[in-house]
């Protein structure tokens, strides 16, 4: 697995990488244009020049949200950026690059000439940028509510500010919100699915579950956990099964009062002949939840809480579901957007046919990128996003 590195915005490393000022910048116009095409390694060739460029994609995440175009050009230039496997050590290399436009380009001359992007240090100092990042660690608090509070109350810039502003409104998360700042090692993220197992085992024995998400794609440190659970050979014994797991979770503690904070079973009523629009949230049953991980006498001098989404997916697109809770980000957007080319609509749910509605069965990953008519790319060769 590919480690996780990360390393400062001014700096240019020395790298054993050979020149790339000879090659043709039509070679560089010849690279996929898709994150699922390519493979995404991380740290990248090109890792310096995608850390410069960052915070620049990320203040117009803070600004503008995930998903708008706004937001989304930035992304998908930087992704092909991190997908090139030349250095990039012109800007008549850099043009030839999909989505790489006229401003970003800019940048990356400012950036090849001098080590680093004087508007990328002024938004990592900027107060807005600041407010924005430190408010959308609150659970329920994203970008829109963020920004009209930044504008809207010049006393709140920080969660202390905000609790005297609001008093009582955010406090069901704030309870938490200490210990969901800290990232986890892969042995905690562990420990957590054998809790989940042990409880499983109870209801329902014979799951397969595994960790998907960051831990998946290799990262040594992880914010949150993702797990995915289904029943091999046995389509439909997943039914409600998450429901009884959540309630017996919270049984035993391991989920706090008022700890399930968001839930949809619309998997358990979605059908091989019913086949209800679905989004990210609700194409699958899914449960994000608050985890109280116990404490121990080695590594956790006290019990700590960690957020932890728990999937449930039926055997016939476990495939679908794998590749789907992944990630990254980008590799997910661009997958989508490969497949629908193909006149094919894929979700974490399942593969479906856009003309016929007919279901396009994939137990495996390597299913999934078959029928997408795609090389497999192992998931530590998916990190499309910075």
């Amino acid at each position: 697995m590919a480690p996780d590195r990360h390393q400062s915005h001014g700096s240019r490393s020395p790298t054993s990488i050979r020149s790339t000022r000879s090659i043709s910048p039509s070679a560089f116009a010849e690279l996929p244009q898709l994150a699922c095409q390519r493979a995404s390694p991380r740290p990248c060739v090109n890792h310096e020049l995608v850390q410069a460029l960052k915070p620049l994609r990320d203040e117009r995440f803070l600004l503008y949200g995930t998903q708008t175009k706004e937001s989304i050009s930035y992304a998908t230039a930087i992704s092909c950026i991190i997908g090139c496997p030349l250095k990039i050590e012109t800007v008549e290399q850099a043009k030839q690059l999909h989505k790489v436009g006229a401003k970003l380009l800019l940048k990356i001359e400012e950036w090849l000439k001098t080590g680093r992007i004087q508007k990328s240090i002024d938004i990592l100092k900027s107060p807005r940028y600041i407010a924005l990042k430190e408010l959308t660690t609150l659970h329920g608090l994203g970008p829109k509510k963020a920004n009209e509070l930044y504008d809207s109350n010049p006393s709140v810039r920080t969660i202390e500010q905000l609790k005297i502003a609001e008093p009582g409104r955010w406090d069901k998360m704030l309870q938490w919100h200490d210990d969901l700042q800290l990232k986890m090692p892969r042995s905690e993220a562990e420990s957590i699915l054998e809790f989940v197992r042990i409880q499983l085992e109870r209801i329902e024995p014979g799951a397969h579950m595994i960790l998907a998400g960051s831990y998946r794609r290799g990262k040594t440190e992880i914010g949150d956990v993702d797990i995915l659970v289904t029943y091999p050979h046995e389509d439909g014994k997943e039914r409600n099964i998450l429901t009884k797991l959540i309630h017996r979770l919270e049984e035993k503690g391991l989920i706090p009062e008022d700890g399930c904070l968001q839930a949809s079973m619309a998997g358990s009523n979605r059908t091989t002949t019913t086949n209800k629009e679905a989004t990210l949230m609700d194409s699958l049953d899914r449960a994000f939840v608050i985890f109280r991980l116990p404490a121990n006498t080695t590594t956790r001098p006290r019990d700590i809480f960690r957020r932890v989404d728990i999937v449930v997916s039926c055997w016939a697109s476990w495939g679908s579901a794998v590749v789907g809770w992944t990630g990254s980000t980008q590799f997910e957007r661009d997958l989508r957007q490969h497949a629908q080319n193909l006149n094919i609509k894929f979700d974490s749910g399942g593969m479906r046919d856009l003309h016929t509605s007919a279901v396009i069965p994939a137990l495996t990953e390597k299913d999934v990128f078959r029928v997408l008519k795609l090389d497999y790319i192992p998931p530590h060769l998916r990190w499309a996003d910075p």
